[in-house]
């Protein structure tokens, strides 16, 4: 890391070693003013002593201003990198190397084949690896498909197959159109507007704003949607009057954005990454797509932001707040009307969900060829549009993080792995005979409990990742449906509410220096066991209707 030196350098004038000092550094009146005396040169002693002293003087002032923290807004240039910055660990990468070993070296276990038993050591050690990342999630995502060819458990081609299903497409899309309504400022526009509109009142404006997020969560990455929102936050923190207040509301303010872009994303398949593995798992065994995740999704995501809008402020101890409105409606003005750009972003995005919704039913009637209109596709067209018109080009999308397709492409083919060797079969009927007689709510208490506390350790995305397969093979076997142990597992998930490792929002959330970490402990976990009630209450009386 390299510094400006200039930057580290006084901009007071240099004296001239063995200048006379002036009193107050004022020079005296010309009335005043006697001959000067002369001066004896100073020695070679003193001018080394003089020279020490302004080397440590300037070393000391250097040493403050680098150790001074930065402003808020200049953390949040590159927020998703920022949870990605690790040193490689050799002694955890050892750890898990050892760990496969033993599991590679135990005697086979009865039932199960040898490639297998190859497959449990892989699992072994995908699991211990996205855990305890040794090196930057993306590059241990990358590791899985080399072990699993290392193994002998499948070839080339088909470990890295995963890596190309539509779903991971889907993402990539997802992500292009975060990027694009970045770029034109189309988020900060809406943002600003639901400041105008709530007239100063901050619940009103609570509520938008995280309507807002979680509704562009929905069809873009959610970790992106927060990014752009967490500075407008700050803007309107800085309009309540009494800097007390203000702290507590920017606390409220930047956790709801965290926590309504990760409800948002339960909605759809492309709000995160672990919805993208676990749809694309149970899209291999059955026809399931956008509206069958959304049918779920969305009413759990409406539930859910009105909870925690009820929740924030009161757990702040938050007042009744009125906030100067001005700043915004100049803001507004200056943009002035919608640009020719953020028309067409929005004409985009609003055909691009009505063919998510709509496009197998207009496949069929259309006699159009499979899959011409799947979400995958779409997400990809509206992309090519946007480019076309120049409304996006590659230098834009250069920037966009790649990590996610790696780690969703990780626990893609780890799925495929087990399925292929039958081990997701063995264990799977190791497990289901203890399953059987308990009644169902006893299950899903017990899968969306441990998918919430595990998740305040372990990034939500390499955790689907390995779950995801694991219910689906252990659904098949004990005669469950596995749709009724996986997507609520899934959504209890993205609850990762109480600590920066669960997720990239809550890492913006950390480095911000906003929310101490155990106001963030505190309100994550009262939170989450709020949300995580509702998801059980929700898909409980679905069982109980015979909805799912």
């Amino acid at each position: 890391m390299s510094y400006n030196r200039a930057r580290l350098k006084s901009s007071l004038p240099r004296p001239t070693i063995g200048a006379p000092s002036r009193a107050n550094g004022r020079p005296e009146p010309e009335e005043d003013a006697q001959p000067p005396a002369p001066v004896r040169p100073p020695s070679q002693a003193e001018r080394s002593a003089l020279i020490r002293e302004r080397v440590a003087t300037r070393t000391v002032t250097s040493k403050r201003r680098l150790q001074r923290p930065g402003p808020t807004l200049r953390v949040l240039q590159q927020p998703i990198q920022a949870g990605m910055r690790k040193v490689f660990d050799l002694r955890r990468l050892l750890f898990v190397v050892g760990v496969t070993a033993i599991v590679l070296l135990l005697p086979t276990p009865a039932g199960l084949s040898i490639d297998g038993h190859k497959a449990l050591a892989l699992f072994a050690f995908s699991g211990l690896i996205l855990a305890l990342e040794p090196a930057p999630l993306p590059i241990v995502a990358l590791l899985v498909p080399i072990v699993q060819i290392a193994l002998g458990v499948d070839d080339a081609g088909g470990a890295f197959e995963p890596f190309g299903t539509p779903v991971v497409f889907l993402i990539l899309g997802s992500l292009f159109l975060a990027e694009a309504l970045r770029k034109h400022g189309l988020t900060r526009r809406l943002a600003l507007q639901a400041i105008v509109s709530s007239r100063g009142r901050f619940g009103p404006l609570l509520l938008a704003l995280m309507a807002i997020t979680g509704g562009l969560s929905m069809f873009v990455l959610n970790t992106a949607t927060a990014a752009v929102l967490i500075p407008v936050a700050i803007t309107i923190a800085q309009q309540v009057p009494r800097p007390e207040d203000g702290r507590k509301a920017l606390a409220v303010l930047i956790l709801a954005i965290g926590y309504s872009s990760s409800i948002g994303a339960i909605a759809t398949i492309m709000g995160s990454g672990e919805n993208a593995i676990a749809s694309g798992l149970l899209g291999q065994l059955y026809g399931f797509g956008f509206v069958d995740w959304m049918k779920y999704g969305l009413p759990v995501a409406l539930l859910l932001i009105p909870l925690v809008w009820l929740l924030l402020p009161r757990l702040f101890a938050l007042p009744e707040l009125t906030i100067d409105i001005e700043p915004a409606r100049r803001e507004i003005e200056r943009l002035g009307r919608l640009s020719g750009p953020e028309r067409e972003i929005i004409a985009v995005l609003l055909v691009s969900i009505s063919l998510w919704v709509a496009g197998g039913y207009i496949e069929h009637l259309l006699k159009l060829p499979a899959t011409l209109l799947s979400s995958a596709v779409i997400a990809i067209g509206a992309v090519a549009v946007l480019s076309v018109e120049k409304i996006v080009d590659w230098s834009d999308l250069k920037g966009v993080n790649w990590g996610v397709f790696f780690v969703i492409g990780a626990g893609l083919t780890l799925g495929d792995a087990l399925e292929k060797t039958g081990a997701s079969s063995w264990f799977a009927n190791l497990v289901a005979p203890s399953l059987e007689g308990l009644p169902f709510f006893g299950v899903l208490a017990a899968l969306i409990l441990l998918a919430f506390c595990i998740t305040q350790f372990m990034n939500n995305v390499p955790l689907g990742a390995i779950l995801a397969p694991v219910l689906i093979t252990l659904g098949l076997a004990s005669g469950i449906d596995p749709v009724r142990l996986v997507i609520p597992t899934i959504f209890a998930v993205a609850l990762a509410f109480a600590l920066p490792s669960g997720s990239a929002r809550m890492i913006l959330i950390a480095v911000t220096g906003v929310v101490n970490r155990q106001e963030m402990l505190r309100t994550g976990v009262i939170v989450g066991l709020a949300c995580s009630g509702v998801i059980f209450m929700f898909f409980l009386t679905l069982s109980q209707l015979g909805m799912i």
